[in-house]
């Protein structure tokens, strides 16, 4: 009877810590079933991107003469040069592949055919639209339609991830949430109360954190991501002591599965009886 005693306070136990380890891994656990309230909050107005020295950028132009003459508009269409933006990790939000652009260089410039150098660094993509518009209209071309587009809108997320990489955001928008879901999700070992967002903000460097736990995370304004942000998920802290004791991390788990494998062939045998 006392080993039968034994045995249950051993499998509560593990129950326990299962139970534990279930609340860690999920989100927005601060939401529970019984919990009726609605939380509402408001979502900021979509801001448009500032182009950076590297961005890529897609520009495409058209006009009503495209119908009207013999293509016109050709040679604007025709420059740029081919990069591969197949993002690492799982492929990211809407792998790009091949395609062709133009790249923003270290002075913050384009080489645009026959307009020549433009400087289009800290201006939003309007902003370029704008003036390729007003400079062809006035030269080349009757009533131009620009279209331009950040080939290379990424971030980077890393740490205790599925899959670690590149994600890439086609419509220049990503939250965390769609971040880690294009990355493969947070491993089971990874703190979901603790994930960092590192963000590059007129020559500073800013570290946030998000609580993940709670739904409050969606009111940090660092849950909407920005270009070039980087998404690190730490570790639990068992989960690094494993990481660097490789007996305890080859081992351990080969040895409580043999153990509680054990306590329930001798629980199981103990009833029988």
């Amino acid at each position: 009877m006392r080993q039968l005693l034994y045995i249950l306070a051993v499998s509560c136990l593990l129950l326990t810590s299962c139970g534990g380890l279930q609340k860690r891994t999920l989100f927005f656990r601060d939401n529970e079933f019984t919990d009726t309230t609605v939380l509402i909050t408001k979502i900021p107005a979509y801001i448009q991107s500032i182009i950076q020295t590297d961005d890529i950028l897609a520009i495409k132009i058209s006009s009503i003469s495209d119908f009207t003459e013999k293509n016109p508009v050709s040679i604007f269409n025709e420059g740029g040069i081919e990069y591969n933006l197949t993002p690492s990790g799982n492929g990211g939000v809407g792998s790009a592949g091949s395609v062709k652009g133009y790249l923003v260089d270290a002075d913050g410039y384009i080489d645009f055919p026959v307009l020549g150098k433009l400087k289009v660094v800290g201006l939003t993509m309007r902003n370029v639209k704008d003036i390729l518009s007003e400079k062809l209209r006035d030269n080349y071309v009757k009533d131009p339609v620009v279209e331009i587009r950040i080939l290379n809108y990424k971030v980077s997320v890393l740490g205790s991830i599925k899959y670690p990489g590149v994600v890439i955001a086609p419509n220049h928008r990503l939250n965390v949430m769609e971040a880690l879901s294009a990355a493969g999700d947070i491993t089971i070992e990874g703190r979901r109360d603790n994930v960092m967002v590192i963000r590059e903000n007129n020559g500073r460097r800013e570290f946030a954190r998000l609580n993940l736990n709670s739904r409050n995370a969606f009111t940090n304004p660092y849950f909407y991501l920005k270009q070039n942000d980087i998404v690190y998920v730490e570790a639990g802290r068992v989960q690094r002591q494993l990481n660097h004791n490789d007996l305890i991390r080859i081992y351990l788990p080969a040895i409580a599965t043999f153990i509680t494998t054990i306590f329930g062939i001798v629980a199981i045998e103990k009833l029988t009886k």
